[in-house]
């Protein structure tokens, strides 16, 4: 399969900033690829590497196999739809759909055809004649996807373009934009900070920190078998056990994760572990338990209706040893 994008020892500063420090990636024509982290890991910036508003220090960022270091921005086959939509408040929304062909000079009547085709793709099409401000978050973010499209790019950015979005919209989005993807066959690059967002969209996720990426794979990769301390905790929020705790608990010496709704709480004195409940919370399809085992808190993830324990009391815990997951020390 052809690469769409490619990375290939990218770096960024700013001063002394490595906002990109070393990356090398790539993302496969056609496909749906999250870029998932924390605030200031640098996942915008690579995004902004492809879109051409920023310029490597290093390395090269590769479209389609062209290098893209000359490129200015209007001329790669790359559009991006924006986390605050960037939509002009004085047009109505057939001219913000159409404005990319206006400023590129297609006549009044080819322009608002296309703009009403893209608009009829996302399911707008009665909404030509208003005004942004007359629209909901989630027509309006329906407007910027059928603004960037209407320029037939063969990759789409997205950076966070969910996020101001109530709960129940956002993951309604999450099915529109995926299914989108696949009609559309096009490739999508989609930064969020939302884990929920990546492993429900994304074909391949990579997960990055202090800039660079620290893994790259599918979903059910990046979540059953996280690589890294760091993923293991900010993918679904695993239990990290330390060497000592492995040790306790049978396993051998080493660093692992141990995904929350892996382990079963049993009566005192039996299980891997005992300890404490220190806590209890309802969340819905599950209750999480966390329990103290003394030199660490374990979270267990409790089908809705299981009878709960008190804080305070004593528990064992246990979990099948195909659970644990193996890490590296960092």
């Amino acid at each position: 399969m052809t690469d769409a994008v490619a990375f290939d020892h990218v770096s960024r500063h700013f001063g002394s900033i490595r906002a990109v420090d070393d990356v090398s990636i790539s993302i496969a024509e056609g496909s749906f690829f999250a870029m998932l982290g924390p605030s200031g890991s640098g996942k915008t910036t690579c995004l902004r590497l492809i879109s051409g508003f920023e310029r490597p220090t290093s390395g090269r960022v590769l479209i389609f196999g062209e290098d893209s270091g000359a490129v200015p921005p209007n001329r790669r086959p790359v559009n991006t739809v924006f986390q605050d939509y960037a939509l002009f408040p004085h047009l109505d929304v057939r001219d913000n759909v159409a404005y990319g062909l206006m400023v590129r000079g297609e006549e009044k009547a080819r322009r608002h055809a296309a703009a009403e085709e893209m608009l009829s793709l996302v399911k707008l099409d009665a909404f030509g004649d208003r005004k942004p401000g007359q629209l909901s978050g989630g027509q309006r973010q329906r407007v910027a996807l059928a603004r960037a499209l209407v320029n037939r790019p063969k990759v789409l950015l997205l950076d966070e373009p969910l996020g101001a979005l109530d709960l129940k919209l956002r993951e309604a989005m999450q099915d529109e934009l995926k299914a989108l993807q696949r009609s559309l066959g096009i490739t999508f690059v989609f930064v969020t900070h939302d884990q929920g967002e990546a492993l429900s969209m994304a074909d391949r996720v990579a997960v990055f920190n202090e800039g660079r990426i620290v893994q790259v794979g599918t979903p059910e990769e990046i979540y059953q078998r996280p690589r890294t301390r760091f993923v293991a905790d900010f993918v679904g929020s695993a239990n990290v056990l330390s060497p000592d705790i492995c040790v306790r608990a049978g396993a051998g010496s080493g660093w692992a994760s141990l995904r929350a709704e892996a382990v079963r709480l049993v009566p005192p004195g039996e299980g891997v572990v005992q300890g404490t409940v220190a806590s209890r919370r309802y969340l819905g399809a599950v209750s999480r338990v966390h329990v103290d085992i003394g030199d660490a808190v374990i979270a267990a993830d409790l089908a809705a209706g299981t009878p709960l324990p008190e804080p305070g009391a004593t528990v064992g815990l246990t979990w099948d040893a195909t659970a644990l997951h193996r890490m590296e020390e960092a």
